[in-house]
């Protein structure tokens, strides 16, 4: 048993303890570090808050309510950030975000990210709360009344919603990128590589995964959530950032004229083969506006979707479909 002196000096008294427990006195515990960057896509006005809770091996750590800047003209929410530390090597680490609109209501959206903490590293934890994934409270409609907004899935923990889907809210390790003070702005793309070329764009269709068109195919319309009609587009594109690009969708009939009035997304593409990135699940409401439907219903329609990214690059494709007769659910 080791025995140690109360008139020992106190310095010599560590070494012992530390010499005991097999630890070296010189070697200093490096904690292990983490930022999360939250950062979002346009929506609208519509967050007044945002409430962040981040949990460390299972304990809250953080526990904050993220308001506007006061005089900012930059829509909110504006980028946050919060540098994390442990002397617990690779914790677990559980980020929970919520997009606040209305007091007293439900979260429009809410966003979960779970990673651990690299040793000798400062990763950052990337979360991007997505305009797609918005859950909007529930809106009832009088005669003639036009379509309410389009709303994202209810994803039960620990999935989440990503890029319009519920998906894991487990971020592996190896898809954290070193953390650098430009975060909000340097984001890896893969969709717009240094030196990539030219823009390009195709438009298909596809509720779930981008299916190519050919010219002329019959597309179903269907009766939506929120009580709008419409049809599935989706698009395949390169050389255009992958997050916060404009995706505008509009549409003719050539044989009478009658324009539908364009829908605009800010969604985030995901890779796809080929070099090419996607988006689906776009409705493109053919009332839009609060027109009427039915006349573009047998109907030729000629589809134009334009894509800009926030550094002014651009790229137009135009096609024509048939509109099916008849709904694929009818009422």
């Amino acid at each position: 048993m080791l025995r140690l002196s109360l008139s020992m000096p106190p310095p010599a008294v560590i070494v012992l303890v530390l010499a005991y427990l097999g630890i070296s006195p010189c070697r200093a515990i490096r904690p292990a570090r983490m930022v999360v960057g939250i950062q979002s896509d346009s929506m609208a006005h519509l967050v007044t808050a945002l409430h962040v809770v981040v949990r460390v091996d299972g304990d809250v750590t953080d526990d904050e309510t993220v308001l506007p800047l006061r005089g900012s003209r930059v829509p909110f929410p504006q980028p946050w950030e919060k540098a994390l530390s442990t002397l617990n090597g690779a914790s677990a680490l559980d980020v929970s975000v919520e997009a606040i609109g209305k007091p007293g209501q439900a979260p429009l959206v809410t966003r979960l990210a779970s990673t651990r903490f690299v040793p000798g590293q400062e990763p950052l934890l990337r979360i991007q709360l997505e305009s797609r994934c918005m859950i909007f409270p529930t809106i009832v409609h009088g005669p003639g009344s036009a379509p309410g907004p389009l709303s994202g899935p209810t994803c039960k923990a620990p999935t989440t919603c990503i890029l319009g889907a519920c998906q894991s809210s487990v971020v592996p390790v190896a898809n954290l990128e070193p953390y650098a003070t430009n975060w909000p702005t340097n984001a890896p793309d893969r969709c717009k590589p240094q030196g990539g070329g030219a823009p390009d764009l195709v438009i298909g269709t596809g509720q779930t995964d981008y299916l190519p068109l050919v010219p002329s195919q019959t597309l179903q319309a269907e009766a939506g959530p929120q009580g709008g009609h419409h049809i599935w587009i989706a698009t395949r594109m390169k050389n255009l950032k992958q997050r916060l690009s404009t995706t505008r969708v509009e549409g003719s009939d050539p044989t009478t004229g009658v324009t539908i009035p364009p829908s605009t997304f800010v969604f985030t593409y995901a890779p796809a083969e080929g070099g090419y990135c996607k988006l689906y699940g776009l409705r493109y409401q053919l009332d839009n506006g609060g027109i009427d439907y039915k006349q573009f219903l047998g109907k030729p329609l000629d589809v134009k979707v334009t894509v800009t990214d926030p550094a002014g690059a651009t790229a137009t494709a135009t096609t024509r479909i048939t509109v099916a007769p008849t709904l694929v659910n009818p009422p």
